[in-house]
């Protein structure tokens, strides 16, 4: 960052007090629009510590449902080169004049609101004829990338999850924005969605997202600042995500998928009664695997499931079309 951006960031308008949060932005709690953002200044600027912006002021950050700009502004105050905060939601744009638009307008171009869908705007973003990443290159995936990071409060809602699993999904295949490189990610998420991500082998919350988590990216929790700092309050917890130099899958991720959701249904069951919902005769796969088949699906580590699902690939007699032979499965089990 110049000499000359830096004291002209420094007079950044502040964001209004936080008792005025509820009044000035009017978000939803309806299903699916639970959107949470950061609210205190404290809160924000820990943040941005966790992310180290101060030791690499050629970072570049896109961020996810940046809401009224709280953490926003921190990042741009620490030294973020450009930050691209990407906002659609319906319930937020009018309030957010006076917040995140007009962080942009005082912000010399360092803060640039993209209205794109927050769930995938990658397209537009890595469009080069828009040049909105300017400066930033391809780098190999033997290391982290030094000047791009992802950071977002993903809404507290299944449609949140379900952008978070994507993320996950899109750096195992170096899709969208990893095809830049091996992209770091700090997220806010719900408690709940944080144990379910990090939950360990035999655990109620541990399902096929936790799986996919773990073959995906090293996770790590970082602060837990608590309901006070946010708006709406929601318990909320910063995440670090760091895609693995090579994902921890030894299938097509169609194979795996297909394991993970099939097994799942049943997690409390043992292995060698849910493993039926493979396909018909999927039965003879127990005795090729090399550990106990008595053992409950919920614990299972990754490396078994990776066991099960190589074994399954190899199955001469396995169903071909994956997804089509699921769904007549489900429909079996409403019945």
């Amino acid at each position: 960052m110049s000499k000359v951006t830096r004291p002209f960031l420094a007079t950044l308008p502040k964001l209004p007090h936080p008792e005025l949060w509820s009044t000035l932005f009017k978000g939803s709690r309806a299903r699916g629009q639970l959107r949470v953002s950061v609210m205190t200044e404290e809160a924000a600027d820990m943040a941005t510590k966790e992310m180290n912006i101060a030791n690499n002021r050629d970072k570049t950050i896109v961020e996810l449902f940046p809401g009224p700009g709280q953490w926003t502004r921190s990042m741009a105050l620490g030294g973020a080169k450009k930050i691209l905060a990407v906002e659609n939601g319906d319930t937020y744009m009018d309030s957010l004049k006076v917040g995140i638009l007009e962080l942009e307008q005082a912000s010399q171009d360092t803060i640039k609101v993209l209205p794109l869908n927050p769930a995938d705007p990658y397209d537009e973003i890595l469009d080069p004829s828009k040049n909105m990443l300017p400066g930033v290159e391809p780098q190999p995936w033997d290391h982290v990338h030094t000047g791009l990071t992802l950071v977002g409060s993903i809404p507290n809602s299944t449609f949140g999850e379900r952008v978070l699993h994507e993320l996950l999904l899109a750096s195992i295949d170096r899709m969208g924005i990893f095809t830049l490189g091996r992209v770091e990610m700090y997220m806010f998420c719900y408690k709940d969605a944080v144990n379910r991500l990090v939950a360990a082998p035999g655990t109620p919350s541990r399902n096929r997202i936790t799986l996919m988590a773990e073959a995906a990216a090293d996770i790590t929790p970082l602060m837990r600042p608590g309901l006070a700092h946010f708006h709406l309050p929601y318990d909320y917890q910063l995440l670090r995500l760091v895609p693995h130099e090579k994902p921890k899958i030894e299938t097509s991720m169609e194979v795996m998928d297909f394991c993970l959701r099939s097994l799942f249904t049943n997690k409390s069951h043992s292995l060698n009664k849910v493993i039926k919902l493979l396909g018909p005769g999927a039965d003879i796969l127990l005795g090729r695997l090399s550990f106990d088949h008595n053992i409950k699906v919920k614990h299972l580590t990754l490396e078994q499931l990776n066991e099960v699902a190589l074994k399954f690939e190899q199955w001469p007699l396995r169903p071909t079309v994956l997804y089509d032979d699921m769904i007549m499965h489900e429909s079996k089990r409403r019945k």
